[in-house]
């Protein structure tokens, strides 16, 4: 599914072919084991030692850019030059004078107007087997399919034909959520990457079509889903990671004694940026600094949910409520 580095160059090839002055450098692939932003600009700065050279950059890497490997080695030999995408506005006004304050550097910004893109937004659309010729040009989505880059083949075929186009883009909302979550919080991005993107594969499923699944007793519909999921996840689509199946096994009731990658899908999937509930934003926010209690106010939304509704409460969610909120939290 990743390219692989060959792969890599051909793709930068093809998206930056016949635009002039641009060259594509293979020198960090032919160093071998892992790339440092620091090195290259060392290295460019050797090769070119009479050039100005900018290290381009968009908020989101300028957010986690003292967590980069050697930082200040790159601000030595290179200017940050921060691409605003349209809308970007306060962020990037933000995002500048924090890193001044850290780094004592002034950004040069570069404004662009066009798609707010990034590649994990293309990656999410090629998990469903999406043209992303808009995106990337046709010559790139081409060189994409034919490698069969960035989806699970017969697990993306699955889930294109399982899910409505609503649930579809519930799901990309989901993913790329939760993979903000796992990269702040250090979770395995593979996995978390399945997970989520399996998390409702169940929703429109029949339950009499897999007459080998035994649900626990007591289950109520709305988390049904859940169940059945990680049942399909498993013996038919050949998943066997036991902590990705369980993050789609309790993805909507949660459980006492999840793990970070099970609390992130559900958390992501209670916040994810279509939920316009009261109170999301809040929520939302709050789970970048203080992601437990996050999970446990989303895990209380959800209860709340469903006494408003009068629906019969599921006891495993009050259950792992009770688990999580113990005395930290006064509600």
């Amino acid at each position: 599914m990743p390219a692989s580095p060959k792969q890599r160059i051909e793709l930068c090839e093809e998206a930056f072919k016949g635009i002039k002055g641009v060259e594509v450098s293979d020198w960090e692939i032919r160093q071998r084991g892992k790339s440092y932003s620091y090195l290259t600009m060392q290295r460019l700065k050797s090769k070119y030692p009479d050039y100005q050279i900018l290290f381009l950059m968009g908020t989101d890497m300028l957010s986690s850019f003292d967590r980069w490997k050697n930082p200040l080695e790159i601000l030595k030999v290179a200017t940050p030059l921060l691409c605003v995408r349209g809308g970007e506005g306060a962020s990037k006004n933000a995002s500048a004078n924090e890193f001044k304050l850290k780094f004592g550097v002034e950004i040069k910004t570069l404004s662009y107007e066009g798609n707010r893109l990034s590649s994990t937004d293309v990656k999410i659309e090629k998990l469903f087997l999406s043209d992303v010729s808009n995106l990337v040009g046709s010559g790139v989505n081409r060189l994409i399919d034919r490698y069969s880059l960035y989806n699970y083949g017969e697990i993306s075929q699955f889930a294109v034909k399982s899910l409505s186009y609503e649930r579809i883009e519930h799901t990309k909302h989901v993913i790329r959520l939760a993979i903000r979550y796992a990269k702040l919080f250090n979770c395995n991005l593979e996995k978390t990457v399945l997970a989520s993107f399996l998390h409702d594969i169940a929703k429109y499923l029949k339950e009499d079509d897999y007459p080998q699944f035994v649900p626990p007793k007591g289950v109520p519909h709305q988390v049904m889903h859940q169940y059945l999921g990680a049942f399909v996840a498993e013996n038919v689509l050949g998943v066997k990671d036991r902590q990705v199946l369980n993050a789609i096994k309790y993805h909507t009731s949660a459980r006492p004694k999840m793990s970070l990658l099970s609390k992130i899908i559900f958390t992501a999937d209670m916040l994810e940026e279509s939920r316009t509930y009261e109170g999301v934003e809040e929520i939302r926010r709050l789970s970048f600094t203080d992601f437990d209690k996050a999970f446990v106010l989303s895990m209380k939304r959800s209860l709340d949910y469903v006494y408003e509704r009068g629906c019969k409460v599921y006891p495993l969610t009050l259950k792992a409520y009770n688990y999580y909120k113990g005395d930290k939290y006064g509600f």
